[in-house]
């Protein structure tokens, strides 16, 4: 189907008055006179630009940004929750966490006053480092949820399960774009990555490591943003395991929060 000015410039012989690039569009716009066929005004002319896109703008701009929010609730159904969280964890809160020393209760009052105090457009995070079975992991969900609660959005990820998801992506048949899920993992305002460092890494491949890369990928999207790492590594330890770029750029605005103590979890027997 032909545009109006596409009718226009068949149909009637134009006088040319002037050409040049529009501010607005940035289209080369042809200013016009047409001639007026009927009504009061017959035989009168009409000065037109013809070339000139501006009116297709917010149609166009509106094109794209539903065509992203749809990408980004993809994105976020393929993160959805109930799959990468483990059922143990859905129930934990501020609450329902007992700590068992003064160091644990002073990381969960730090972390309870991180979400007490969020602002998203400072970009603090935490690094919270300690022996298995202390709840670094309930207490990191417990601020992704109760950031949610709040109406923010946020995500909770096992980097494990993450690099699973990014992997999903690959081929001809996925629904969605390793870039897509990258997005969505940028946009959020707070990203809890758990259990760093228990991701498979061949760490002779250096540099090469497709999961420190991907992982430097993630970190560096998440620039200005805030960010829960949690561990079980030393300092040393996690250094190596990332690597040093991954680990300088992770440690930018970020509070360490120490919780070592007795696995809860383990059983005497």
């Amino acid at each position: 189907m032909k545009s109006i000015q596409e009718v226009m410039q068949s149909q009637f012989t134009m006088n040319v008055l002037d050409e040049y690039d529009c501010e607005g569009c940035g289209e080369r716009v042809q200013l016009s006179e047409i001639p007026i066929m009927g009504g009061p005004d017959k035989g009168k002319v009409e000065r037109f630009p013809i070339g000139c896109k501006c009116k297709d703008k917010p149609i166009a701009k509106s094109v794209v940004e539903n065509e992203q929010k749809a990408k980004m609730n993809q994105a976020k159904d393929m993160f959805d929750q109930n799959s990468l969280v483990n059922q143990s964890l859905m129930k934990a809160s501020f609450e329902n966490y007992y700590p068992t020393s003064a160091e644990l209760d002073k990381a969960r009052n730090t972390i309870f006053n991180f979400v007490d105090e969020f602002d998203k457009g400072i970009g603090d995070s935490l690094l919270i480092a300690g022996t298995y079975g202390t709840g670094k992991s309930h207490l990191s969900f417990s601020a992704a949820k109760k950031l949610m609660q709040d109406g923010h959005t946020a995500l909770f990820l096992s980097v494990p399960k993450l690099f699973t998801k990014i992997k999903e992506t690959f081929g001809n048949r996925s629904e969605f774009s390793e870039n897509d899920l990258l997005d969505y993992i940028a946009s959020v305002d707070l990203l809890v990555l758990d259990d760093l460092g228990a991701e498979y890494t061949n760490l002779k491949s250096g540099a090469d490591n497709w999961a420190q890369t991907k992982l430097f990928e993630v970190i560096d999207s998440r620039a200005g943003k805030s960010t829960i790492y949690t561990t079980n590594l030393s300092s040393k330890e996690l250094e190596v395991k990332v690597n040093p770029r991954n680990f300088s750029r992770m440690m930018e605005n970020t509070e360490i929060v120490k919780m070592n103590g007795k696995d809860y979890r383990k059983k005497d027997f």
